[in-house]
């Protein structure tokens, strides 16, 4: 195999990567779950009618229901992230299986859910209590809730840091006797299947996993078709006789922090104080109309519940004594200074950013692509910069690959010959082509393998770009959002036109030349299929990646002219002064 026809294969290769990496993934789980149900019991006092309090700050506007003290709106207010001139609504959870809020946002419950554990144990019998609104000042709101056995304090307020509430959480015991309480905390979001399917060659940006990450730094994700039955065995928290119908996976160690998250934003909860340390749990359950779908892929108005759960061990308290958690509740964009400031940087949110298998790598493109547009102020001009960095300090590993198939493709008129010549017998016609290659210096293999070690940073460029919320909504050139594909379709086809050049330039030297012909073809086309409907920052980034290609292998090419004009004329001149007569002495 030449090593033309090796770099269509490695970039065939790349293609099914694509697919398999953002395409594939997209794809939710079978439908075995069972439907949502009743977690637990509620007992609202019918005297005390709900009521709501508002937080703001300039970068959100959240709404806490005093109904179980959960989130029930959450908006953007950055410029960035507004839409038709409307803010983004991220709590996607008005409950599909009913208005209650066990599975809302920030739903705090207070009772252990082992069934070894005694009702009569804990401070609370019920999961779920209506807060009184004791103090709201649009920065801070706090709920309170007392009876004979229990005063819980529950206070939401706004950080000086964009996309933070601080929840703190204040449990004392009124009893007369030791009384024990559990507390966990929960982030919660809801997608339809529709939303999250990948739409030809396109991964969803509301594709969603849930996550965990430990103290250590270990981080766990997982998408609906990632968990196991195997997951839950012998986990405590496994289909209890309190939540029968949902099963949690449980992160060993020391939680770090806990969020659902797709491609650009996050809902997050990280442990900021508390007697003990919590335990990261996560949860994906489906939903659908048993009684007319078979699966939850097939109701159009089936989905997926996300929930990732920080629970703190189970805990005494002797009578008047109390105790007090707080936790930072982030829900935003996964912009990188953000997420490195997120709790005054203690909160390691910036693992919230999955680079794919060769983050170390994506890591500093990311460092650099910041770099380069706190100095441009425009990430469009930033793509390019970075493309233009990489592909440079990158030649001299492409260089011997395009030497080669100059070499190749000056060999072609004998193998021509050989095609003809051996057309029948293909075992004969390749030894020939390698004995060939070996006479005059070719090893197609030898630029193969520099461009191979190449592709780790080509496709953490790609996952950098396809998970860079800065390009979300931003403008550059035509493109309204760098972060959709392009609507009037332009830059696809050209980018179809440039890698077309790229092949009349260097087409496949050897083989069938009806495969040739195929090859010129095919892989710009299949290029152009990728680009309609992929980001039109990847488009900026592809585009200039094989605009600087062609110059490579233009200016190699010159070179090699050149150098064998010089050769030529040296030839010319040695064998005139040999031919020419000797003068008599």
């Amino acid at each position: 195999m030449d090593s033309s026809a090796l770099r269509y294969l490695l970039l065939g290769i790349a293609g099914v990567f694509i697919y398999m990496t953002f395409g594939g993934a997209a794809k939710s789980g079978s439908g075995e779950r069972q439907p949502l149900g009743v977690e637990s019991q509620r007992a609202p006092d019918p005297r005390a009618p709900e009521a709501s309090c508002e937080l703001w700050s300039e970068s959100l506007h959240a709404v806490v229901r005093s109904r179980g003290g959960t989130l029930t709106r959450f908006e953007l207010l950055t410029g960035k992230y507004r839409k038709g001139g409307q803010p983004l609504e991220l709590s996607t959870t008005p409950d599909p299986a009913g208005d209650h809020e066990f599975r809302q946002p920030l739903f705090t419950r207070l009772r252990g859910e082992g069934p070894e554990d005694p009702a009569a144990a804990w401070n609370l019998d019920l999961d779920s209590v209506d807060y009184a609104i004791e103090r709201t000042d649009g920065r801070t709101c706090v709920l309170g809730y007392r009876d004979a056995r229990v005063e819980v304090l529950r206070t939401l307020s706004v950080t000086p840091r964009p996309y933070e509430l601080m929840v703190e959480t204040t449990i004392t015991n009124r009893a007369t006797t030791e009384l024990r309480h559990a507390l966990s905390i929960d982030q919660v979001a809801w997608r339809l299947h529709d939303e999250v399917e990948a739409k030809m060659f396109r991964i969803s940006p509301y594709v969603t996993h849930v996550e965990c990450a430990d103290t250590t730094g270990t981080t766990k994700r997982l998408l609906p078709t990632e968990f196991e039955p195997e997951d839950f065995v012998d986990e405590p928290f496994a289909r209890t006789a309190v939540n029968p119908q949902g099963a949690w996976w449980a992160m060993p160690g020391d939680a770090a922090f806990a969020g659902v998250s797709n491609a650009y934003f996050s809902q997050a909860l990280a442990p900021i104080s508390g007697p003990a340390a919590p335990t990261c749990l996560l949860q994906i359950e489906e939903r659908w109309d048993r009684s007319r779908w078979s699966a939850a892929a097939d109701d159009p108005e089936g989905g997926a519940m996300y929930r990732a759960r920080l629970a703190y061990p189970p805990r005494a308290l002797a009578p008047g004594e109390s105790s007090t958690y707080r936790v930072l509740s982030f829900t935003g964009p996964k912009e990188r200074d953000v997420l490195q400031s997120a709790g005054g940087g203690d909160a390691k949110l910036e693992n919230l950013i999955d680079l794919g298998f060769f983050s170390s790598i994506a890591k500093v493109l990311v460092g650099f692509l910041l770099a380069v547009h706190g100095m441009m102020h425009n990430w469009g001009v930033a793509i390019i910069v970075l493309t233009f960095t990489a592909r440079t300090l990158l030649f001299p590993l492409a260089l011997p690959g395009i030497r080669n198939m100059i070499k190749m493709r000056e060999l072609k008129p004998h193998m021509d010959e050989l095609n003809a010549r051996y057309k029948d017998d293909a075992q004969a016609r390749g030894l020939a082509q390698m004995e060939l290659w070996q006479k005059h210096g070719v090893n197609p293999l030898k630029g193969c393998f520099p461009q191979l070690a190449s592709m780790p940073v080509w496709f953490a460029l790609y996952t950098t770009l396809q998970t860079a919320v800065e390009l979300y909504n931003t403008p550059f050139l035509w493109f309204p959002d760098l972060s959709q594909s392009d609507p009037l379709f332009i830059l696809p086809f050209i980018i179809g036109a440039t890698y077309f050049v790229q092949q009349k330039m260097m087409p496949m030297q050897g083989g069938d030349p009806v495969q040739q012909k195929m090859m010129t073809y095919f892989m710009p086309g299949m290029f152009t299929l990728f680009m309609l409907f992929l980001p039109a920052g990847l488009g900026v980034y592809m585009f200039t990646n094989s605009v600087l290609g062609i110059t490579q292998q233009w200016l190699v090419e010159q070179q090699a002219r050149r150098a064998l004009a010089r050769s030529t004329a040296a030839a010319i001149t040695v064998t005139a002064k040999e031919s020419a007569p000797r003068s008599k002495s």
